[in-house]
């Protein structure tokens, strides 16, 4: 009972989350969740009266997490049949060959429906707006079973053309937090790309964007996204640890020189940031885990990582379970949980390395060990060349990142001012691209594999948890055995 009396919390935040995936996998019927909470009240009922009330405790944590997902589980409605009036919910997304729209409709039922639009995206998108009314005169699409979307009320997913869409009104009062979160990001992005020239605007500032707020804040090209891809390199484009870092090293800075409060600096920086990030999964892990960070050094002058970790996901399962299914969210924790524990180990073996050396290789290395059974199961490849890559790419990014937010913010109050450090960043920006080409080049650099099943993928990870925690015991049993031997002396 030492590893659950240690770390309480992180391990009731592990079994939330684990009952929470065990959910995922079962059939569908409501029946699971009157079973998962009568496991509840059992285990709190014998944990009341038990000596070992934490691992009955953990119990009811694990039924309480796969019976409150069931339960905030939706029904599937009926089919959607065209055509069909709707208001615009979210901004267009732009993609490849196209933009996607999210459509809040109230009949047959009140939910989403998810609809793509094949058009050029720079062109046709930018015409939708946050509450404009649209009717849909033709629909090709089918009820979507994907948890994800069940939890986000998208209860349609299909396809439709653009002379099938007629805007009818505007309706001002619809979804107002999302439009202001829209305007706020347009204005800052517009005042941003004019502290650029036209030449960098054209060709890195789609870059420089991805890199401080994360891809679905540009379009970025086919060719781009391959080569990321290619060389293992695309986690650069998504908002998380280094960001919320960044962050947390301005609060410091302000506090120390200008005297300014911590937390209302803290605030007023994630006010700005958060906003201009399309709610990315990722980013809300960094932030819940920075926020535990920061209370923790400021209150107990210690931070405890594993329960950050576990207790950051319990939370934001809890309050939006769709994260849980979001590619993001997984490739965010499986390399956080990497970094947590298997860099450590990886220290330890790379002892000959030179200081400045031994760090990143850990943290990539250990990184990409618990990210590569997930980037086989969503793209079916493997990317040999991607740790070499990221010792090249994580200084310039890092550079490019750092000035990139500090010339967005300066830009958001006088564009002129900021244009040293934005042609600086997306020289940088560019550079980052320039090497994810150089090293998505060679033919070997990444190979095709048999995407994983979900059950495969958990197995996988199951497997490395499991290696490393052997790893790691073998290692302080070898500690401990050296540290007792007496001395030659």
């Amino acid at each position: 009972m030492d590893w659950l009396v240690r770390r309480p919390m992180a391990v009731l935040g592990a079994a939330f989350v684990a009952g929470a995936l065990l959910e995922a996998g079962l059939p569908e019927g409501k029946g699971i969740t009157l079973i998962a909470l009568s496991f509840v009240l059992l285990a709190l009922a014998i944990a009341f009266f038990s000596a070992h009330r934490l691992f009955w405790l953990t119990f009811a944590s694990f039924a309480l997490g796969c019976g409150l997902t069931r339960w905030r589980l939706p029904t599937m409605p009926d089919p959607l049949q065209p055509p069909f009036e709707g208001i615009i919910a979210a901004p267009a997304v732009p993609r490849p060959s196209g933009y996607r729209l999210l459509v809040y409709v109230k009949a047959p039922v009140e939910g989403f429906v998810q609809l793509t639009v094949r058009a050029d995206p720079l062109v046709e998108a930018s015409r939708w707006q946050i509450g404009d009314r649209v009717l849909v005169r033709q629909f090709w699409g089918r009820r979507s079973w994907w948890r994800r979307h069940r939890f986000q009320r998208i209860f349609w997913v299909g396809r439709t053309e653009v002379e099938a869409l007629q805007q009818v009104g505007h309706d001002p009062s619809a979804f107002p937090l999302p439009r202001w979160r829209e305007g706020w990001r347009r204005w800052v992005f517009q005042r941003w790309e004019q502290s650029l020239p036209p030449r960098q605007r054209a060709l890195e500032f789609a870059s420089l964007a991805s890199l401080v707020f994360g891809m679905r804040t540009a379009v970025a090209s086919e060719a781009d996204a391959e080569a990321f891809a290619r060389s293992g390199l695309v986690h650069l484009f998504v908002p998380s640890g280094s960001q919320v870092t960044l962050l947390m090293g301005f609060v410091w800075l302000l506090h120390r020189h200008l005297l300014l409060p911590p937390s209302v600096s803290l605030l007023a920086l994630l006010a700005f940031y958060l906003p201009l990030t399309q709610g990315e999964p990722s980013i809300y892990r960094a932030v819940l885990m920075g926020l535990y960070a920061f209370l923790g050094w400021g209150w107990f002058r210690e931070v405890d990582w594993q329960t950050a970790l576990w207790l950051s996901s319990a939370v934001l399962v809890l309050v939006k379970p769709d994260m849980l299914h979001d590619a993001g969210f997984q490739l965010s924790y499986a390399a956080t949980f990497g970094l947590i524990y298997a860099s450590p180990l990886l220290l330890r073996w790379l002892k000959g390395f030179p200081e400045w050396l031994r760090f990143p290789m850990a943290a990539t290395l250990s990184a990409q060990l618990f990210l590569t059974p997930l980037l086989m199961h969503y793209f079916g490849r493997v990317s040999l060349i991607a740790p070499v890559a990221n010792l090249f790419a994580i200084l310039p990014a890092s550079l490019a990142l750092t000035l990139g937010f500090l010339s967005a913010f300066l830009s958001s109050l006088m564009p002129l001012a900021a244009m040293p450090l934005s042609l600086l960043a997306s020289e940088l920006a560019g550079l980052v691209v320039r090497i994810a080409y150089a090293f998505a080049s060679p033919s070997w650099a990444c190979f095709s594999v048999v995407p994983l099943s979900p059950v495969e993928t958990l197995m996988a990870l199951a497997g490395l948890t499991a290696l490393t925690a052997w790893l790691k015991g073998g290692l302080k049993e070898f500690a401990t055995e050296q540290s007792t031997q007496p001395s030659a002396g």
